[in-house]
């Protein structure tokens, strides 16, 4: 049997069972957010101890990740019509994995802030050319969308959970190694990683039938009619992003240990594995945006949380503790649902030709709010407070996206 036929044996097994070509998709949720964006936290108490950087410089690092997202997202549209969908995903985490692990062989911060800035460009590529195979397949199978949503998008506490083991550990291992900086090893494990995923998600990708593309110049909807979803995502975009930089160096201030951290974080990634699959029928029921409404105003509450603690008290104690994993499992639970309410209410209002470009937009949106959040929340830790004023300026940019998401109609009238 040749390798053309072995080929199309795969994706025609694939395209018979959703679920599993949907796992296979969820290699590049892990490296487009928990490897690339999310385990930069894990990373931020090592780096500042051994480096003596700021919280503004730590949270510039971010924001160097997202400006290479936004670039990357601005171009998104015309990689896929040159690469494919499929195509820009696998280019997309094969470079990501090359740039982390590069992380590991700098100290300068601008070095540093070049790879965040590249790793930031070329996981758009994953996460976005993702989303666009994601939705095709939800489409394909509309009485398990839900399902198959929230099966991709569960790949980001997956990650999580992969991360807060994987990185303390390497951690422990440079300290015992006498690296250095002993932060490098964890780099160059999570670029490794990288890279095995992206041989997981290969086939799964070329198996997703590319999406139609555009039929006339005239087949766009303005971004008018959408726009309150736009700026509650945003909002979105610019405010969780504070916590999720910031939140292990809180709990590191108030004397937790690594590993006690890395539990936090496991807690957390283990809840973002399974939120969309118990927000899967709110996905399929609301058409607006009821469901980043509330998704947002949840994460705002999971800022405020430890913030109010950490201002109450210079130490943790039993409900203190609970507390916090109440913030990060609520904060875990509702992220990723975050993006996928954005996919679902595209899937709901638009036709299948015009998902490319604007999911573009919205990734491009998104990457703005990311773009300011990290060095904003690190500017005003630096000035106003320390992280707990961080915290509680996040909050309330997610709650103004509360806000703005609730007044998002469908743009189907209701009959």
């Amino acid at each position: 049997m040749s390798t053309a036929d072995l080929q199309a044996k795969a994706q025609h097994w694939l395209m018979a069972r959703p679920v599993w070509l949907a796992m296979g998709l969820s290699m590049g949720t892990i490296i487009g957010t928990s490897l690339v964006r999310f385990s930069y936290a894990l990373f931020v108490p090592a780096m500042r101890a051994d480096l003596g950087w700021s919280y503004l410089l730590l949270g510039a690092m971010n924001t160097a990740h997202a400006a290479g997202y936004l670039v990357g997202a601005l171009s998104l549209s015309m990689v896929i019509r040159r690469f494919s969908s499929w195509g820009s995903f696998v280019a997309g985490g094969i470079l990501s994995s090359v740039f982390l692990g590069g992380c590991a062989l700098v100290t300068d911060a601008p070095l540093i802030g070049l790879l965040r800035f590249l790793s930031g460009f070329t996981s758009a590529s994953v996460f976005a050319g993702g989303t666009v195979l994601i939705a095709q397949l939800a489409s394909l199978h509309p009485r398990r969308s839900g399902l198959l949503l929230g099966i991709y998008y569960a790949g980001g506490g997956l990650g999580m959970v992969m991360c807060a083991g994987l990185v303390p550990w390497t951690l422990y291992l440079g300290e015992q190694a006498h690296w250095l900086h002993p932060w490098q090893p964890g780099w160059l494990a999570v670029g490794a990683t990288g890279l095995l995923l992206t041989l997981l998600m290969w086939q799964p990708a070329r198996a997703v039938p590319a999406a139609p593309g555009r039929s006339s110049a005239a087949d766009k909807t303005a971004t008018g009619r959408y726009s309150f979803m736009l700026a509650g995502y945003f909002c979105f975009g610019m405010g969780y992003i504070g916590y999720m930089t910031f939140v292990i160096s809180l709990l590191r201030e108030l004397h937790w240990t690594p590993w006690q951290t890395g539990a936090f974080y496991a807690a957390m990634g283990l809840c973002g594995m399974f939120s969309v699959q118990l927000w899967s029928g709110a996905l399929d029921r609301f058409k607006a945006g009821q469901c980043l409404a509330i998704v947002n105003s949840l994460l705002a509450l999971a800022c405020v949380i430890p913030a109010c603690i950490a201002l109450s008290t210079s130490d943790f104690h039993g409900w203190d503790v609970a507390a916090v994993y109440v913030s990060g499992m609520v904060f875990g639970g509702c992220f990723a649902t975050a993006v996928a309410s954005t996919t679902a209410f595209i899937k709901h209002n638009l036709p299948p030709t015009q998902w490319v470009s604007v999911i573009t937009v919205f990734t491009s949106v998104f990457a703005v709010g990311q773009v300011f959040g990290p060095s904003l929340t690190g500017w005003v830790s630096d000035h106003a407070g320390g992280l707990p004023g961080g915290l509680l300026f996040s909050a309330t940019v997610l709650l103004a996206g509360a806000m703005l998401a609730w007044r998002q109609r469908s743009l189907i009238p209701s009959h």
